[in-house]
């Protein structure tokens, strides 16, 4: 019989909070994220509520985003909304579960300049959240 040893040393964020704006500007586009620790889905609520009545965040045209919460009896709550910008949540989703990170809700923000930008879309929104990923692992 083989012993399987399951890490379950989920990561969390370093920071309550992180924001960096315009990390991607591609074709006038510019790509905000945000990053905030949250232990269940109505604190993921709470938060894009208050984020979208940021007088910032208001102006922009999509605030696509995703979430992954460890709940109290071990299993994982994950969700994601694309605020219009078709697929941009599963993608930030993804990210979050290659990061291995619970307790956190990841915004990518898109202002967007009427330039279509096709597939990189995606690789925009992709970057963004390693980007966030990679300087929370660095601090």
């Amino acid at each position: 019989m083989n012993n399987l040893s399951l890490d379950f040393s989920w990561k969390t964020p370093k920071l309550k909070r992180k924001v960096l704006k315009d990390v991607i500007i591609d074709r006038k586009s510019k790509y905000t994220v945000v990053y905030n620790y949250v232990e269940n889905k109505q604190e993921v609520d709470d938060f894009i509520k208050l984020l979208k009545s940021d007088k910032y965040f208001k102006k922009a045209t999509h605030n696509s985003f995703a979430y992954r919460i460890k709940q109290e009896n071990g299993s994982l709550l994950e969700g994601k909304n694309d605020d219009w910008e078709i697929w941009a949540g599963m993608c930030i989703l993804r990210e979050i579960q290659r990061a291995d990170f619970v307790n956190i809700v990841v915004v990518v923000t898109r202002f967007f300049w009427w330039i279509l930008l096709q597939a990189d879309r995606f690789k925009n929104v992709i970057n963004s959240v390693k980007i966030i990923f990679e300087q929370d692992e660095n601090n």
